[in-house]
């Protein structure tokens, strides 16, 4: 009787392999998989019990008689083979079975296009199907309203880099040669637009960074709490004179100014002294550091305007220098010119203008973290799916906000929005991203902006993310530092909170309404 434990062993395997089922399954069919099921452990548990009366002691002796005595009718004339062959058979019906499972489902009543849309990670209580006429109706409306504003994106970014980057060629050359004022790089291009989320309908500044520089014999020294252990959204710079009597006496090509007072030089080589002129108190004041640029602009464009057919006008601010250019076209776009200096070799910036509502005062500058921000837009931009969704979904997003009737004193800044974006951007694999999930992640962006609303607490994306990206530099202090929560003002202002969530709910109205027109 040794063909018994096999069939033993086989029957356990049968019903404790795992099946390769569909995920999909109707009603008549689990109720039949249930009385097999059934079936199965009935089976086992008279098998087992003929199994525990038998005596299975191995004597190689009785091997040959066991197996004989197996092939032959009992003493009533019936054979004890029967149920063997009934096990047999058992085992050649799961494995049909177990064959059958494999090939996917059907469902008559679903369409087969609607299957391939359903998000192995979507935790919505959605059925896949309603994505199908949301996708739709979100494509149709980008195409409509953002994506016709967009198209020339890139190339006109490229222009305004160019065009800022004559202007300061020109500022550098009306610089006198003993020059005692800040250098000035080549402009950096930054937020929306050079992150590919800008829109022109909304008219938005293109927004550059220049990094100032300090005259030969003077030094800048960033001060700033995070360099004693915790973040901060300011810092002061602190400009020194430095001894240039070596070099002069050897190169000739500068003055120490810090041996040689003011008085004693010549006028020619006086110009103006930057700490007379653009500190207070031994620190670069950012007010008057922005006024300087702007009559230096001012300046420039005198010699320039040939080059270009187009209208240049200043627009009034005391802590960045925008510019309105004015195309015969018609057209015409904002350009802020922001100035910035930065702290060591990290990429972070002490800048004069940050975001939509935040502005330096005096000797206090803002830092700034939109370096870093390009950097992770573009991190993504290489490893997200072809034509992946998450712009589509910032710009929709920014294109309610700014419809909303909230939209002339919001409480919630696109930085909020971008914020959220962010976070899930690195929560949510990036192959979820794809063009065909774009509804789906739009309601993840909205309910995220929802839950922080509803905590009044959103942590800053770059300062204490752990999670960040190694390649996006960011100071060690800053990485690993408590993560600042820009939701604050919120928290400690009860009407501001409620506002805040006015807002976003106007915007989920929108998107909703977007729906039902579609619908009708």
């Amino acid at each position: 009787m040794a063909l018994g434990p096999i069939i033993f062993f086989a029957v356990l395997g049968l019903i404790y392999h795992p099946l390769m089922v569909s995920d999909k399954t109707d009603q008549a069919t689990l109720d039949r998989q249930q009385k097999h099921e059934e079936l199965l452990a009935k089976e086992m548990g008279r098998l087992q019990m003929e199994f525990d009366q038998k005596d299975w002691s191995w004597d190689p002796r009785q091997k040959k008689e066991d197996w004989v005595a197996s092939d032959l009718p009992s003493e009533d004339g019936t054979w004890e083979g029967w149920p063997y062959v009934g096990l047999v058979i058992l085992v050649i019906f799961g494995c049909c079975r177990h064959t059958m499972e494999k090939e996917p489902h059907y469902d008559s009543s679903t369409d087969s296009s609607s299957a391939s849309t359903t998000d192995e990670y979507d935790d919505t209580d959605v059925e896949p199907e309603a994505y199908e006429p949301s996708q739709m109706t979100l494509e149709a409306f980008y195409d409509s309203h953002v994506e016709l504003e967009t198209s020339d994106l890139s190339s006109m970014c490229h222009f305004v880099e160019s065009f800022v980057n004559d202007l300061l060629e020109e500022c550098r050359k009306a610089l006198p040669y003993q020059n005692t004022l800040p250098l000035m790089e080549n402009c950096i291009g930054v937020d929306s637009a050079f992150e590919g989320w800008h829109t022109q309908k909304l008219s938005k500044p293109f927004a550059v960074i220049i990094p100032l520089l300090p005259p030969k014999g003077h030094s800048f020294h960033i001060e700033s709490s995070d360099f004693e252990g915790g973040p901060n959204k300011h810092g002061h710079i602190l400009v020194e004179m430095e001894c240039m009597c070596k070099r002069q006496r050897l190169l000739g090509d500068v003055v120490c100014f810090l041996h040689h007072p003011e008085q004693e030089l010549k006028e020619e080589k006086q110009g103006a002294f930057l700490l007379h002129v653009l500190c207070t108190s031994s620190h670069l004041d950012a007010e008057k550091t922005v006024q300087w640029f702007q009559s230096m602009v001012g300046k420039a464009w005198g010699n320039l305007h040939h080059k270009y057919n187009l209208e240049l006008t200043p627009q009034m601010s005391s802590t960045t220098c925008r510019l309105k250019l004015a195309f015969p076209s018609g057209r015409s776009i904002l350009v802020d010119i922001i100035l910035g200096v930065q702290q060591g070799d990290s990429l972070v910036f002490l800048v004069s203008h940050c975001g939509e509502s935040d502005d330096a005062k005096g000797t206090i500058w803002l830092k700034a973290f939109a370096i870093q921000e390009l950097l992770f837009f573009k991190w993504v931009s290489q490893r997200a799916p072809e034509r992946s969704c998450h712009l589509k979904c910032l710009q929709i997003l920014i294109y309610f906000k700014e419809s909303s009737p909230s939209s002339k004193n919001p409480v919630l800044t696109n930085y909020h929005y971008k914020t959220c974006l962010m976070h899930l951007l690195l929560l949510r694999p990036l192959s979820d991203w794809g063009p065909e999930n774009i509804a789906t992640r739009l309601q993840d962006i909205l309910l995220y902006l929802h839950t922080a609303l509803r905590k009044k607490y959103l942590a800053h994306f770059l300062i204490g993310n752990i999670s960040l990206p190694i390649q996006i530099p960011m100071p060690q202090v800053l990485r690993s530092a408590e993560p600042l929560n820009l939701f604050e003002h919120l928290a400690v202002d009860p009407k501001l909170h409620a506002e805040a969530v006015k807002e976003s709910v106007e915007v989920v109205e929108l998107a909703r309404a977007l729906f039902s027109d579609h619908k009708k």
